[in-house]
């Protein structure tokens, strides 16, 4: 079942992850700072260190995939490595991201595992997709001030609290999918895990505002994508 997961897995997507944001980060420093681009490389060396680090590891956790699972990982990077080119197509930055992730915690999970591809597999890409959009679009809101006005993102198009009551929204039909998956066959571990998860990043969201700081995103908005592992982990122990 979808609750099951490989460690395997787990480690190369985090370090896929890390690699990915590091890369979206140098490619936007290069854009800001064309002329001191060289002289950044040289002061990051730790950086640099990390992300070669990350991409050895990485490459030994992706050597260890069944050939299926490589292609749609390989399918996934491409993604990411277009990224910036594709993110200035209207709408689409915040589409990309939420299928990529969707694909990446669901769709991998069912290739590994040998899972059957039924309704449960359709709804848990579904589930996952509205709550990646929930997660992403208050980054769009905190982008506003860098996003071209050609990047049509949903706060530069309808307003900041329009933006905010869609990802709220998204985020409640987010825990009505998983609790029609998980009662059926009464995963407790899951539905509570799903509804703890819930209820944290409705709290984060619900209180962005124009004075949050740079920190409220890079830690508490981006904690939102890891805490339905985490929760599931804790009821896994206790329950």
């Amino acid at each position: 079942m979808i609750g099951e997961y490989n460690l395997n897995l787990l480690f190369l997507l985090f370090f896929g992850t890390f690699l990915s944001y590091n890369y979206q980060r140098i490619i936007f420093h290069i854009k800001l700072k064309k002329k001191h681009s060289i002289s950044w490389f040289f002061g990051n060396k730790k950086l640099i260190f990390l992300i070669a680090m990350a991409g050895i590891l990485f490459l030994c956790c992706f050597f260890q995939l069944k050939t299926i699972t490589k292609l749609m990982v390989i399918l996934l990077s491409s993604v990411s490595l277009f990224y910036p080119v594709l993110r200035k197509i209207p709408f689409l930055k915040i589409l990309l991201i939420s299928f990529s992730w969707a694909y990446s915690t669901v769709a991998l999970i069912y290739f590994e595992n040998n899972l059957d591809f039924n309704q449960n597999y359709k709804l848990s890409i579904i589930s996952r997709i509205f709550f990646i959009l929930g997660i992403t679009i208050p980054f769009d809101i905190r982008d506003i001030k860098h996003d071209h006005l050609k990047i049509n993102t949903i706060p530069l198009v309808f307003g900041v609290g329009v933006a905010k009551k869609v990802a709220l929204t998204f985020l409640v039909i987010y825990l009505c999918i998983e609790c029609y998956l998980n009662l059926e066959v009464f995963a407790l571990n899951f539905i509570i895990s799903a509804s703890l998860c819930f209820l944290y990043s409705f709290f984060i969201i619900s209180q962005l505002n124009n004075n949050n700081s740079d920190y409220y995103y890079s830690f508490w908005l981006e904690s939102c994508s890891i805490s339905l592992l985490v929760f599931l982990i804790i009821t896994s122990i206790l329950l």
